[in-house]
């Protein structure tokens, strides 16, 4: 089966990311967080061997660190996340792609293991999803595209993951384990390695 991950990720610059954290501890160092987020998720992505496309949030980059990782480099498009989503899987399935898995790029706690094991569970399942401890979610596995689990969703609050539930009753869905995804500083100070990268800097 042709497996495909899809990284949503924002251009990292300095003041576009991380804002709820860089309240907290200013914009330099809440960019360098997210470049962190950004070098782990690619590792992990890397290490699974999957294909990979990335879609930036703003433009795609002529070089960055997904060069060698990435097979494609997309821009989002749509008025919400829910509309960009949706039009992300189509273009996937449009390729040609059978399993496809969308992710974020703000998962500290994200590993390759993950996403070998939701392709795995998509063999037997509808759906894979990875609720994230604010109520969202952290992965999304398809094997075809669900137009109604982007529509009518109150995106950026804590009631994503309940209501995408809702939209999927009747069908097979697998629910990984929670995780947590790195928004604000009591985020960031519940991974303690990460917290000790930025702290030199200080």
């Amino acid at each position: 089966m042709k497996s495909l991950i899809i990284v949503f990720c924002k251009n990292p610059t300095l003041g576009g990311v991380k804002s709820r954290l860089a309240k907290k501890i200013g914009k330099h160092k809440a960019l360098e967080v997210y470049n962190y987020l950004l070098a782990h998720t690619s590792d992990c992505v890397k290490e699974s061997g999957f294909s990979a496309a990335v879609f930036y949030s703003e433009f795609i980059p002529e070089a960055d660190l997904w060069d060698e990782v990435a097979q494609y480099k997309v821009l989002q498009e749509g008025s919400d996340l829910g509309a960009r989503m949706q039009l992300a899987f189509q273009w996937a399935f449009n390729k040609g792609f059978e399993f496809v898995l969308i992710i974020g790029s703000d998962l500290w706690s994200l590993k390759s293991k993950d996403i070998d094991l939701s392709f795995k569970l998509l063999l037997t399942h509808d759906v894979v999803i990875g609720p994230a401890k604010d109520g969202g979610y952290y992965l999304l596995g398809l094997k075809q595209l669900r137009k109604n689990i982007f529509k009518n969703i109150p995106w950026s609050t804590d009631q994503v993951f309940s209501k995408t539930l809702n939209a999927l009753e009747g069908n097979d869905v697998f629910l990984l384990d929670e995780k947590n995804d790195i928004d604000i500083l009591k985020d960031l100070e519940d991974h303690p390695d990460l917290l000790e990268k930025i702290r030199p800097h200080e």
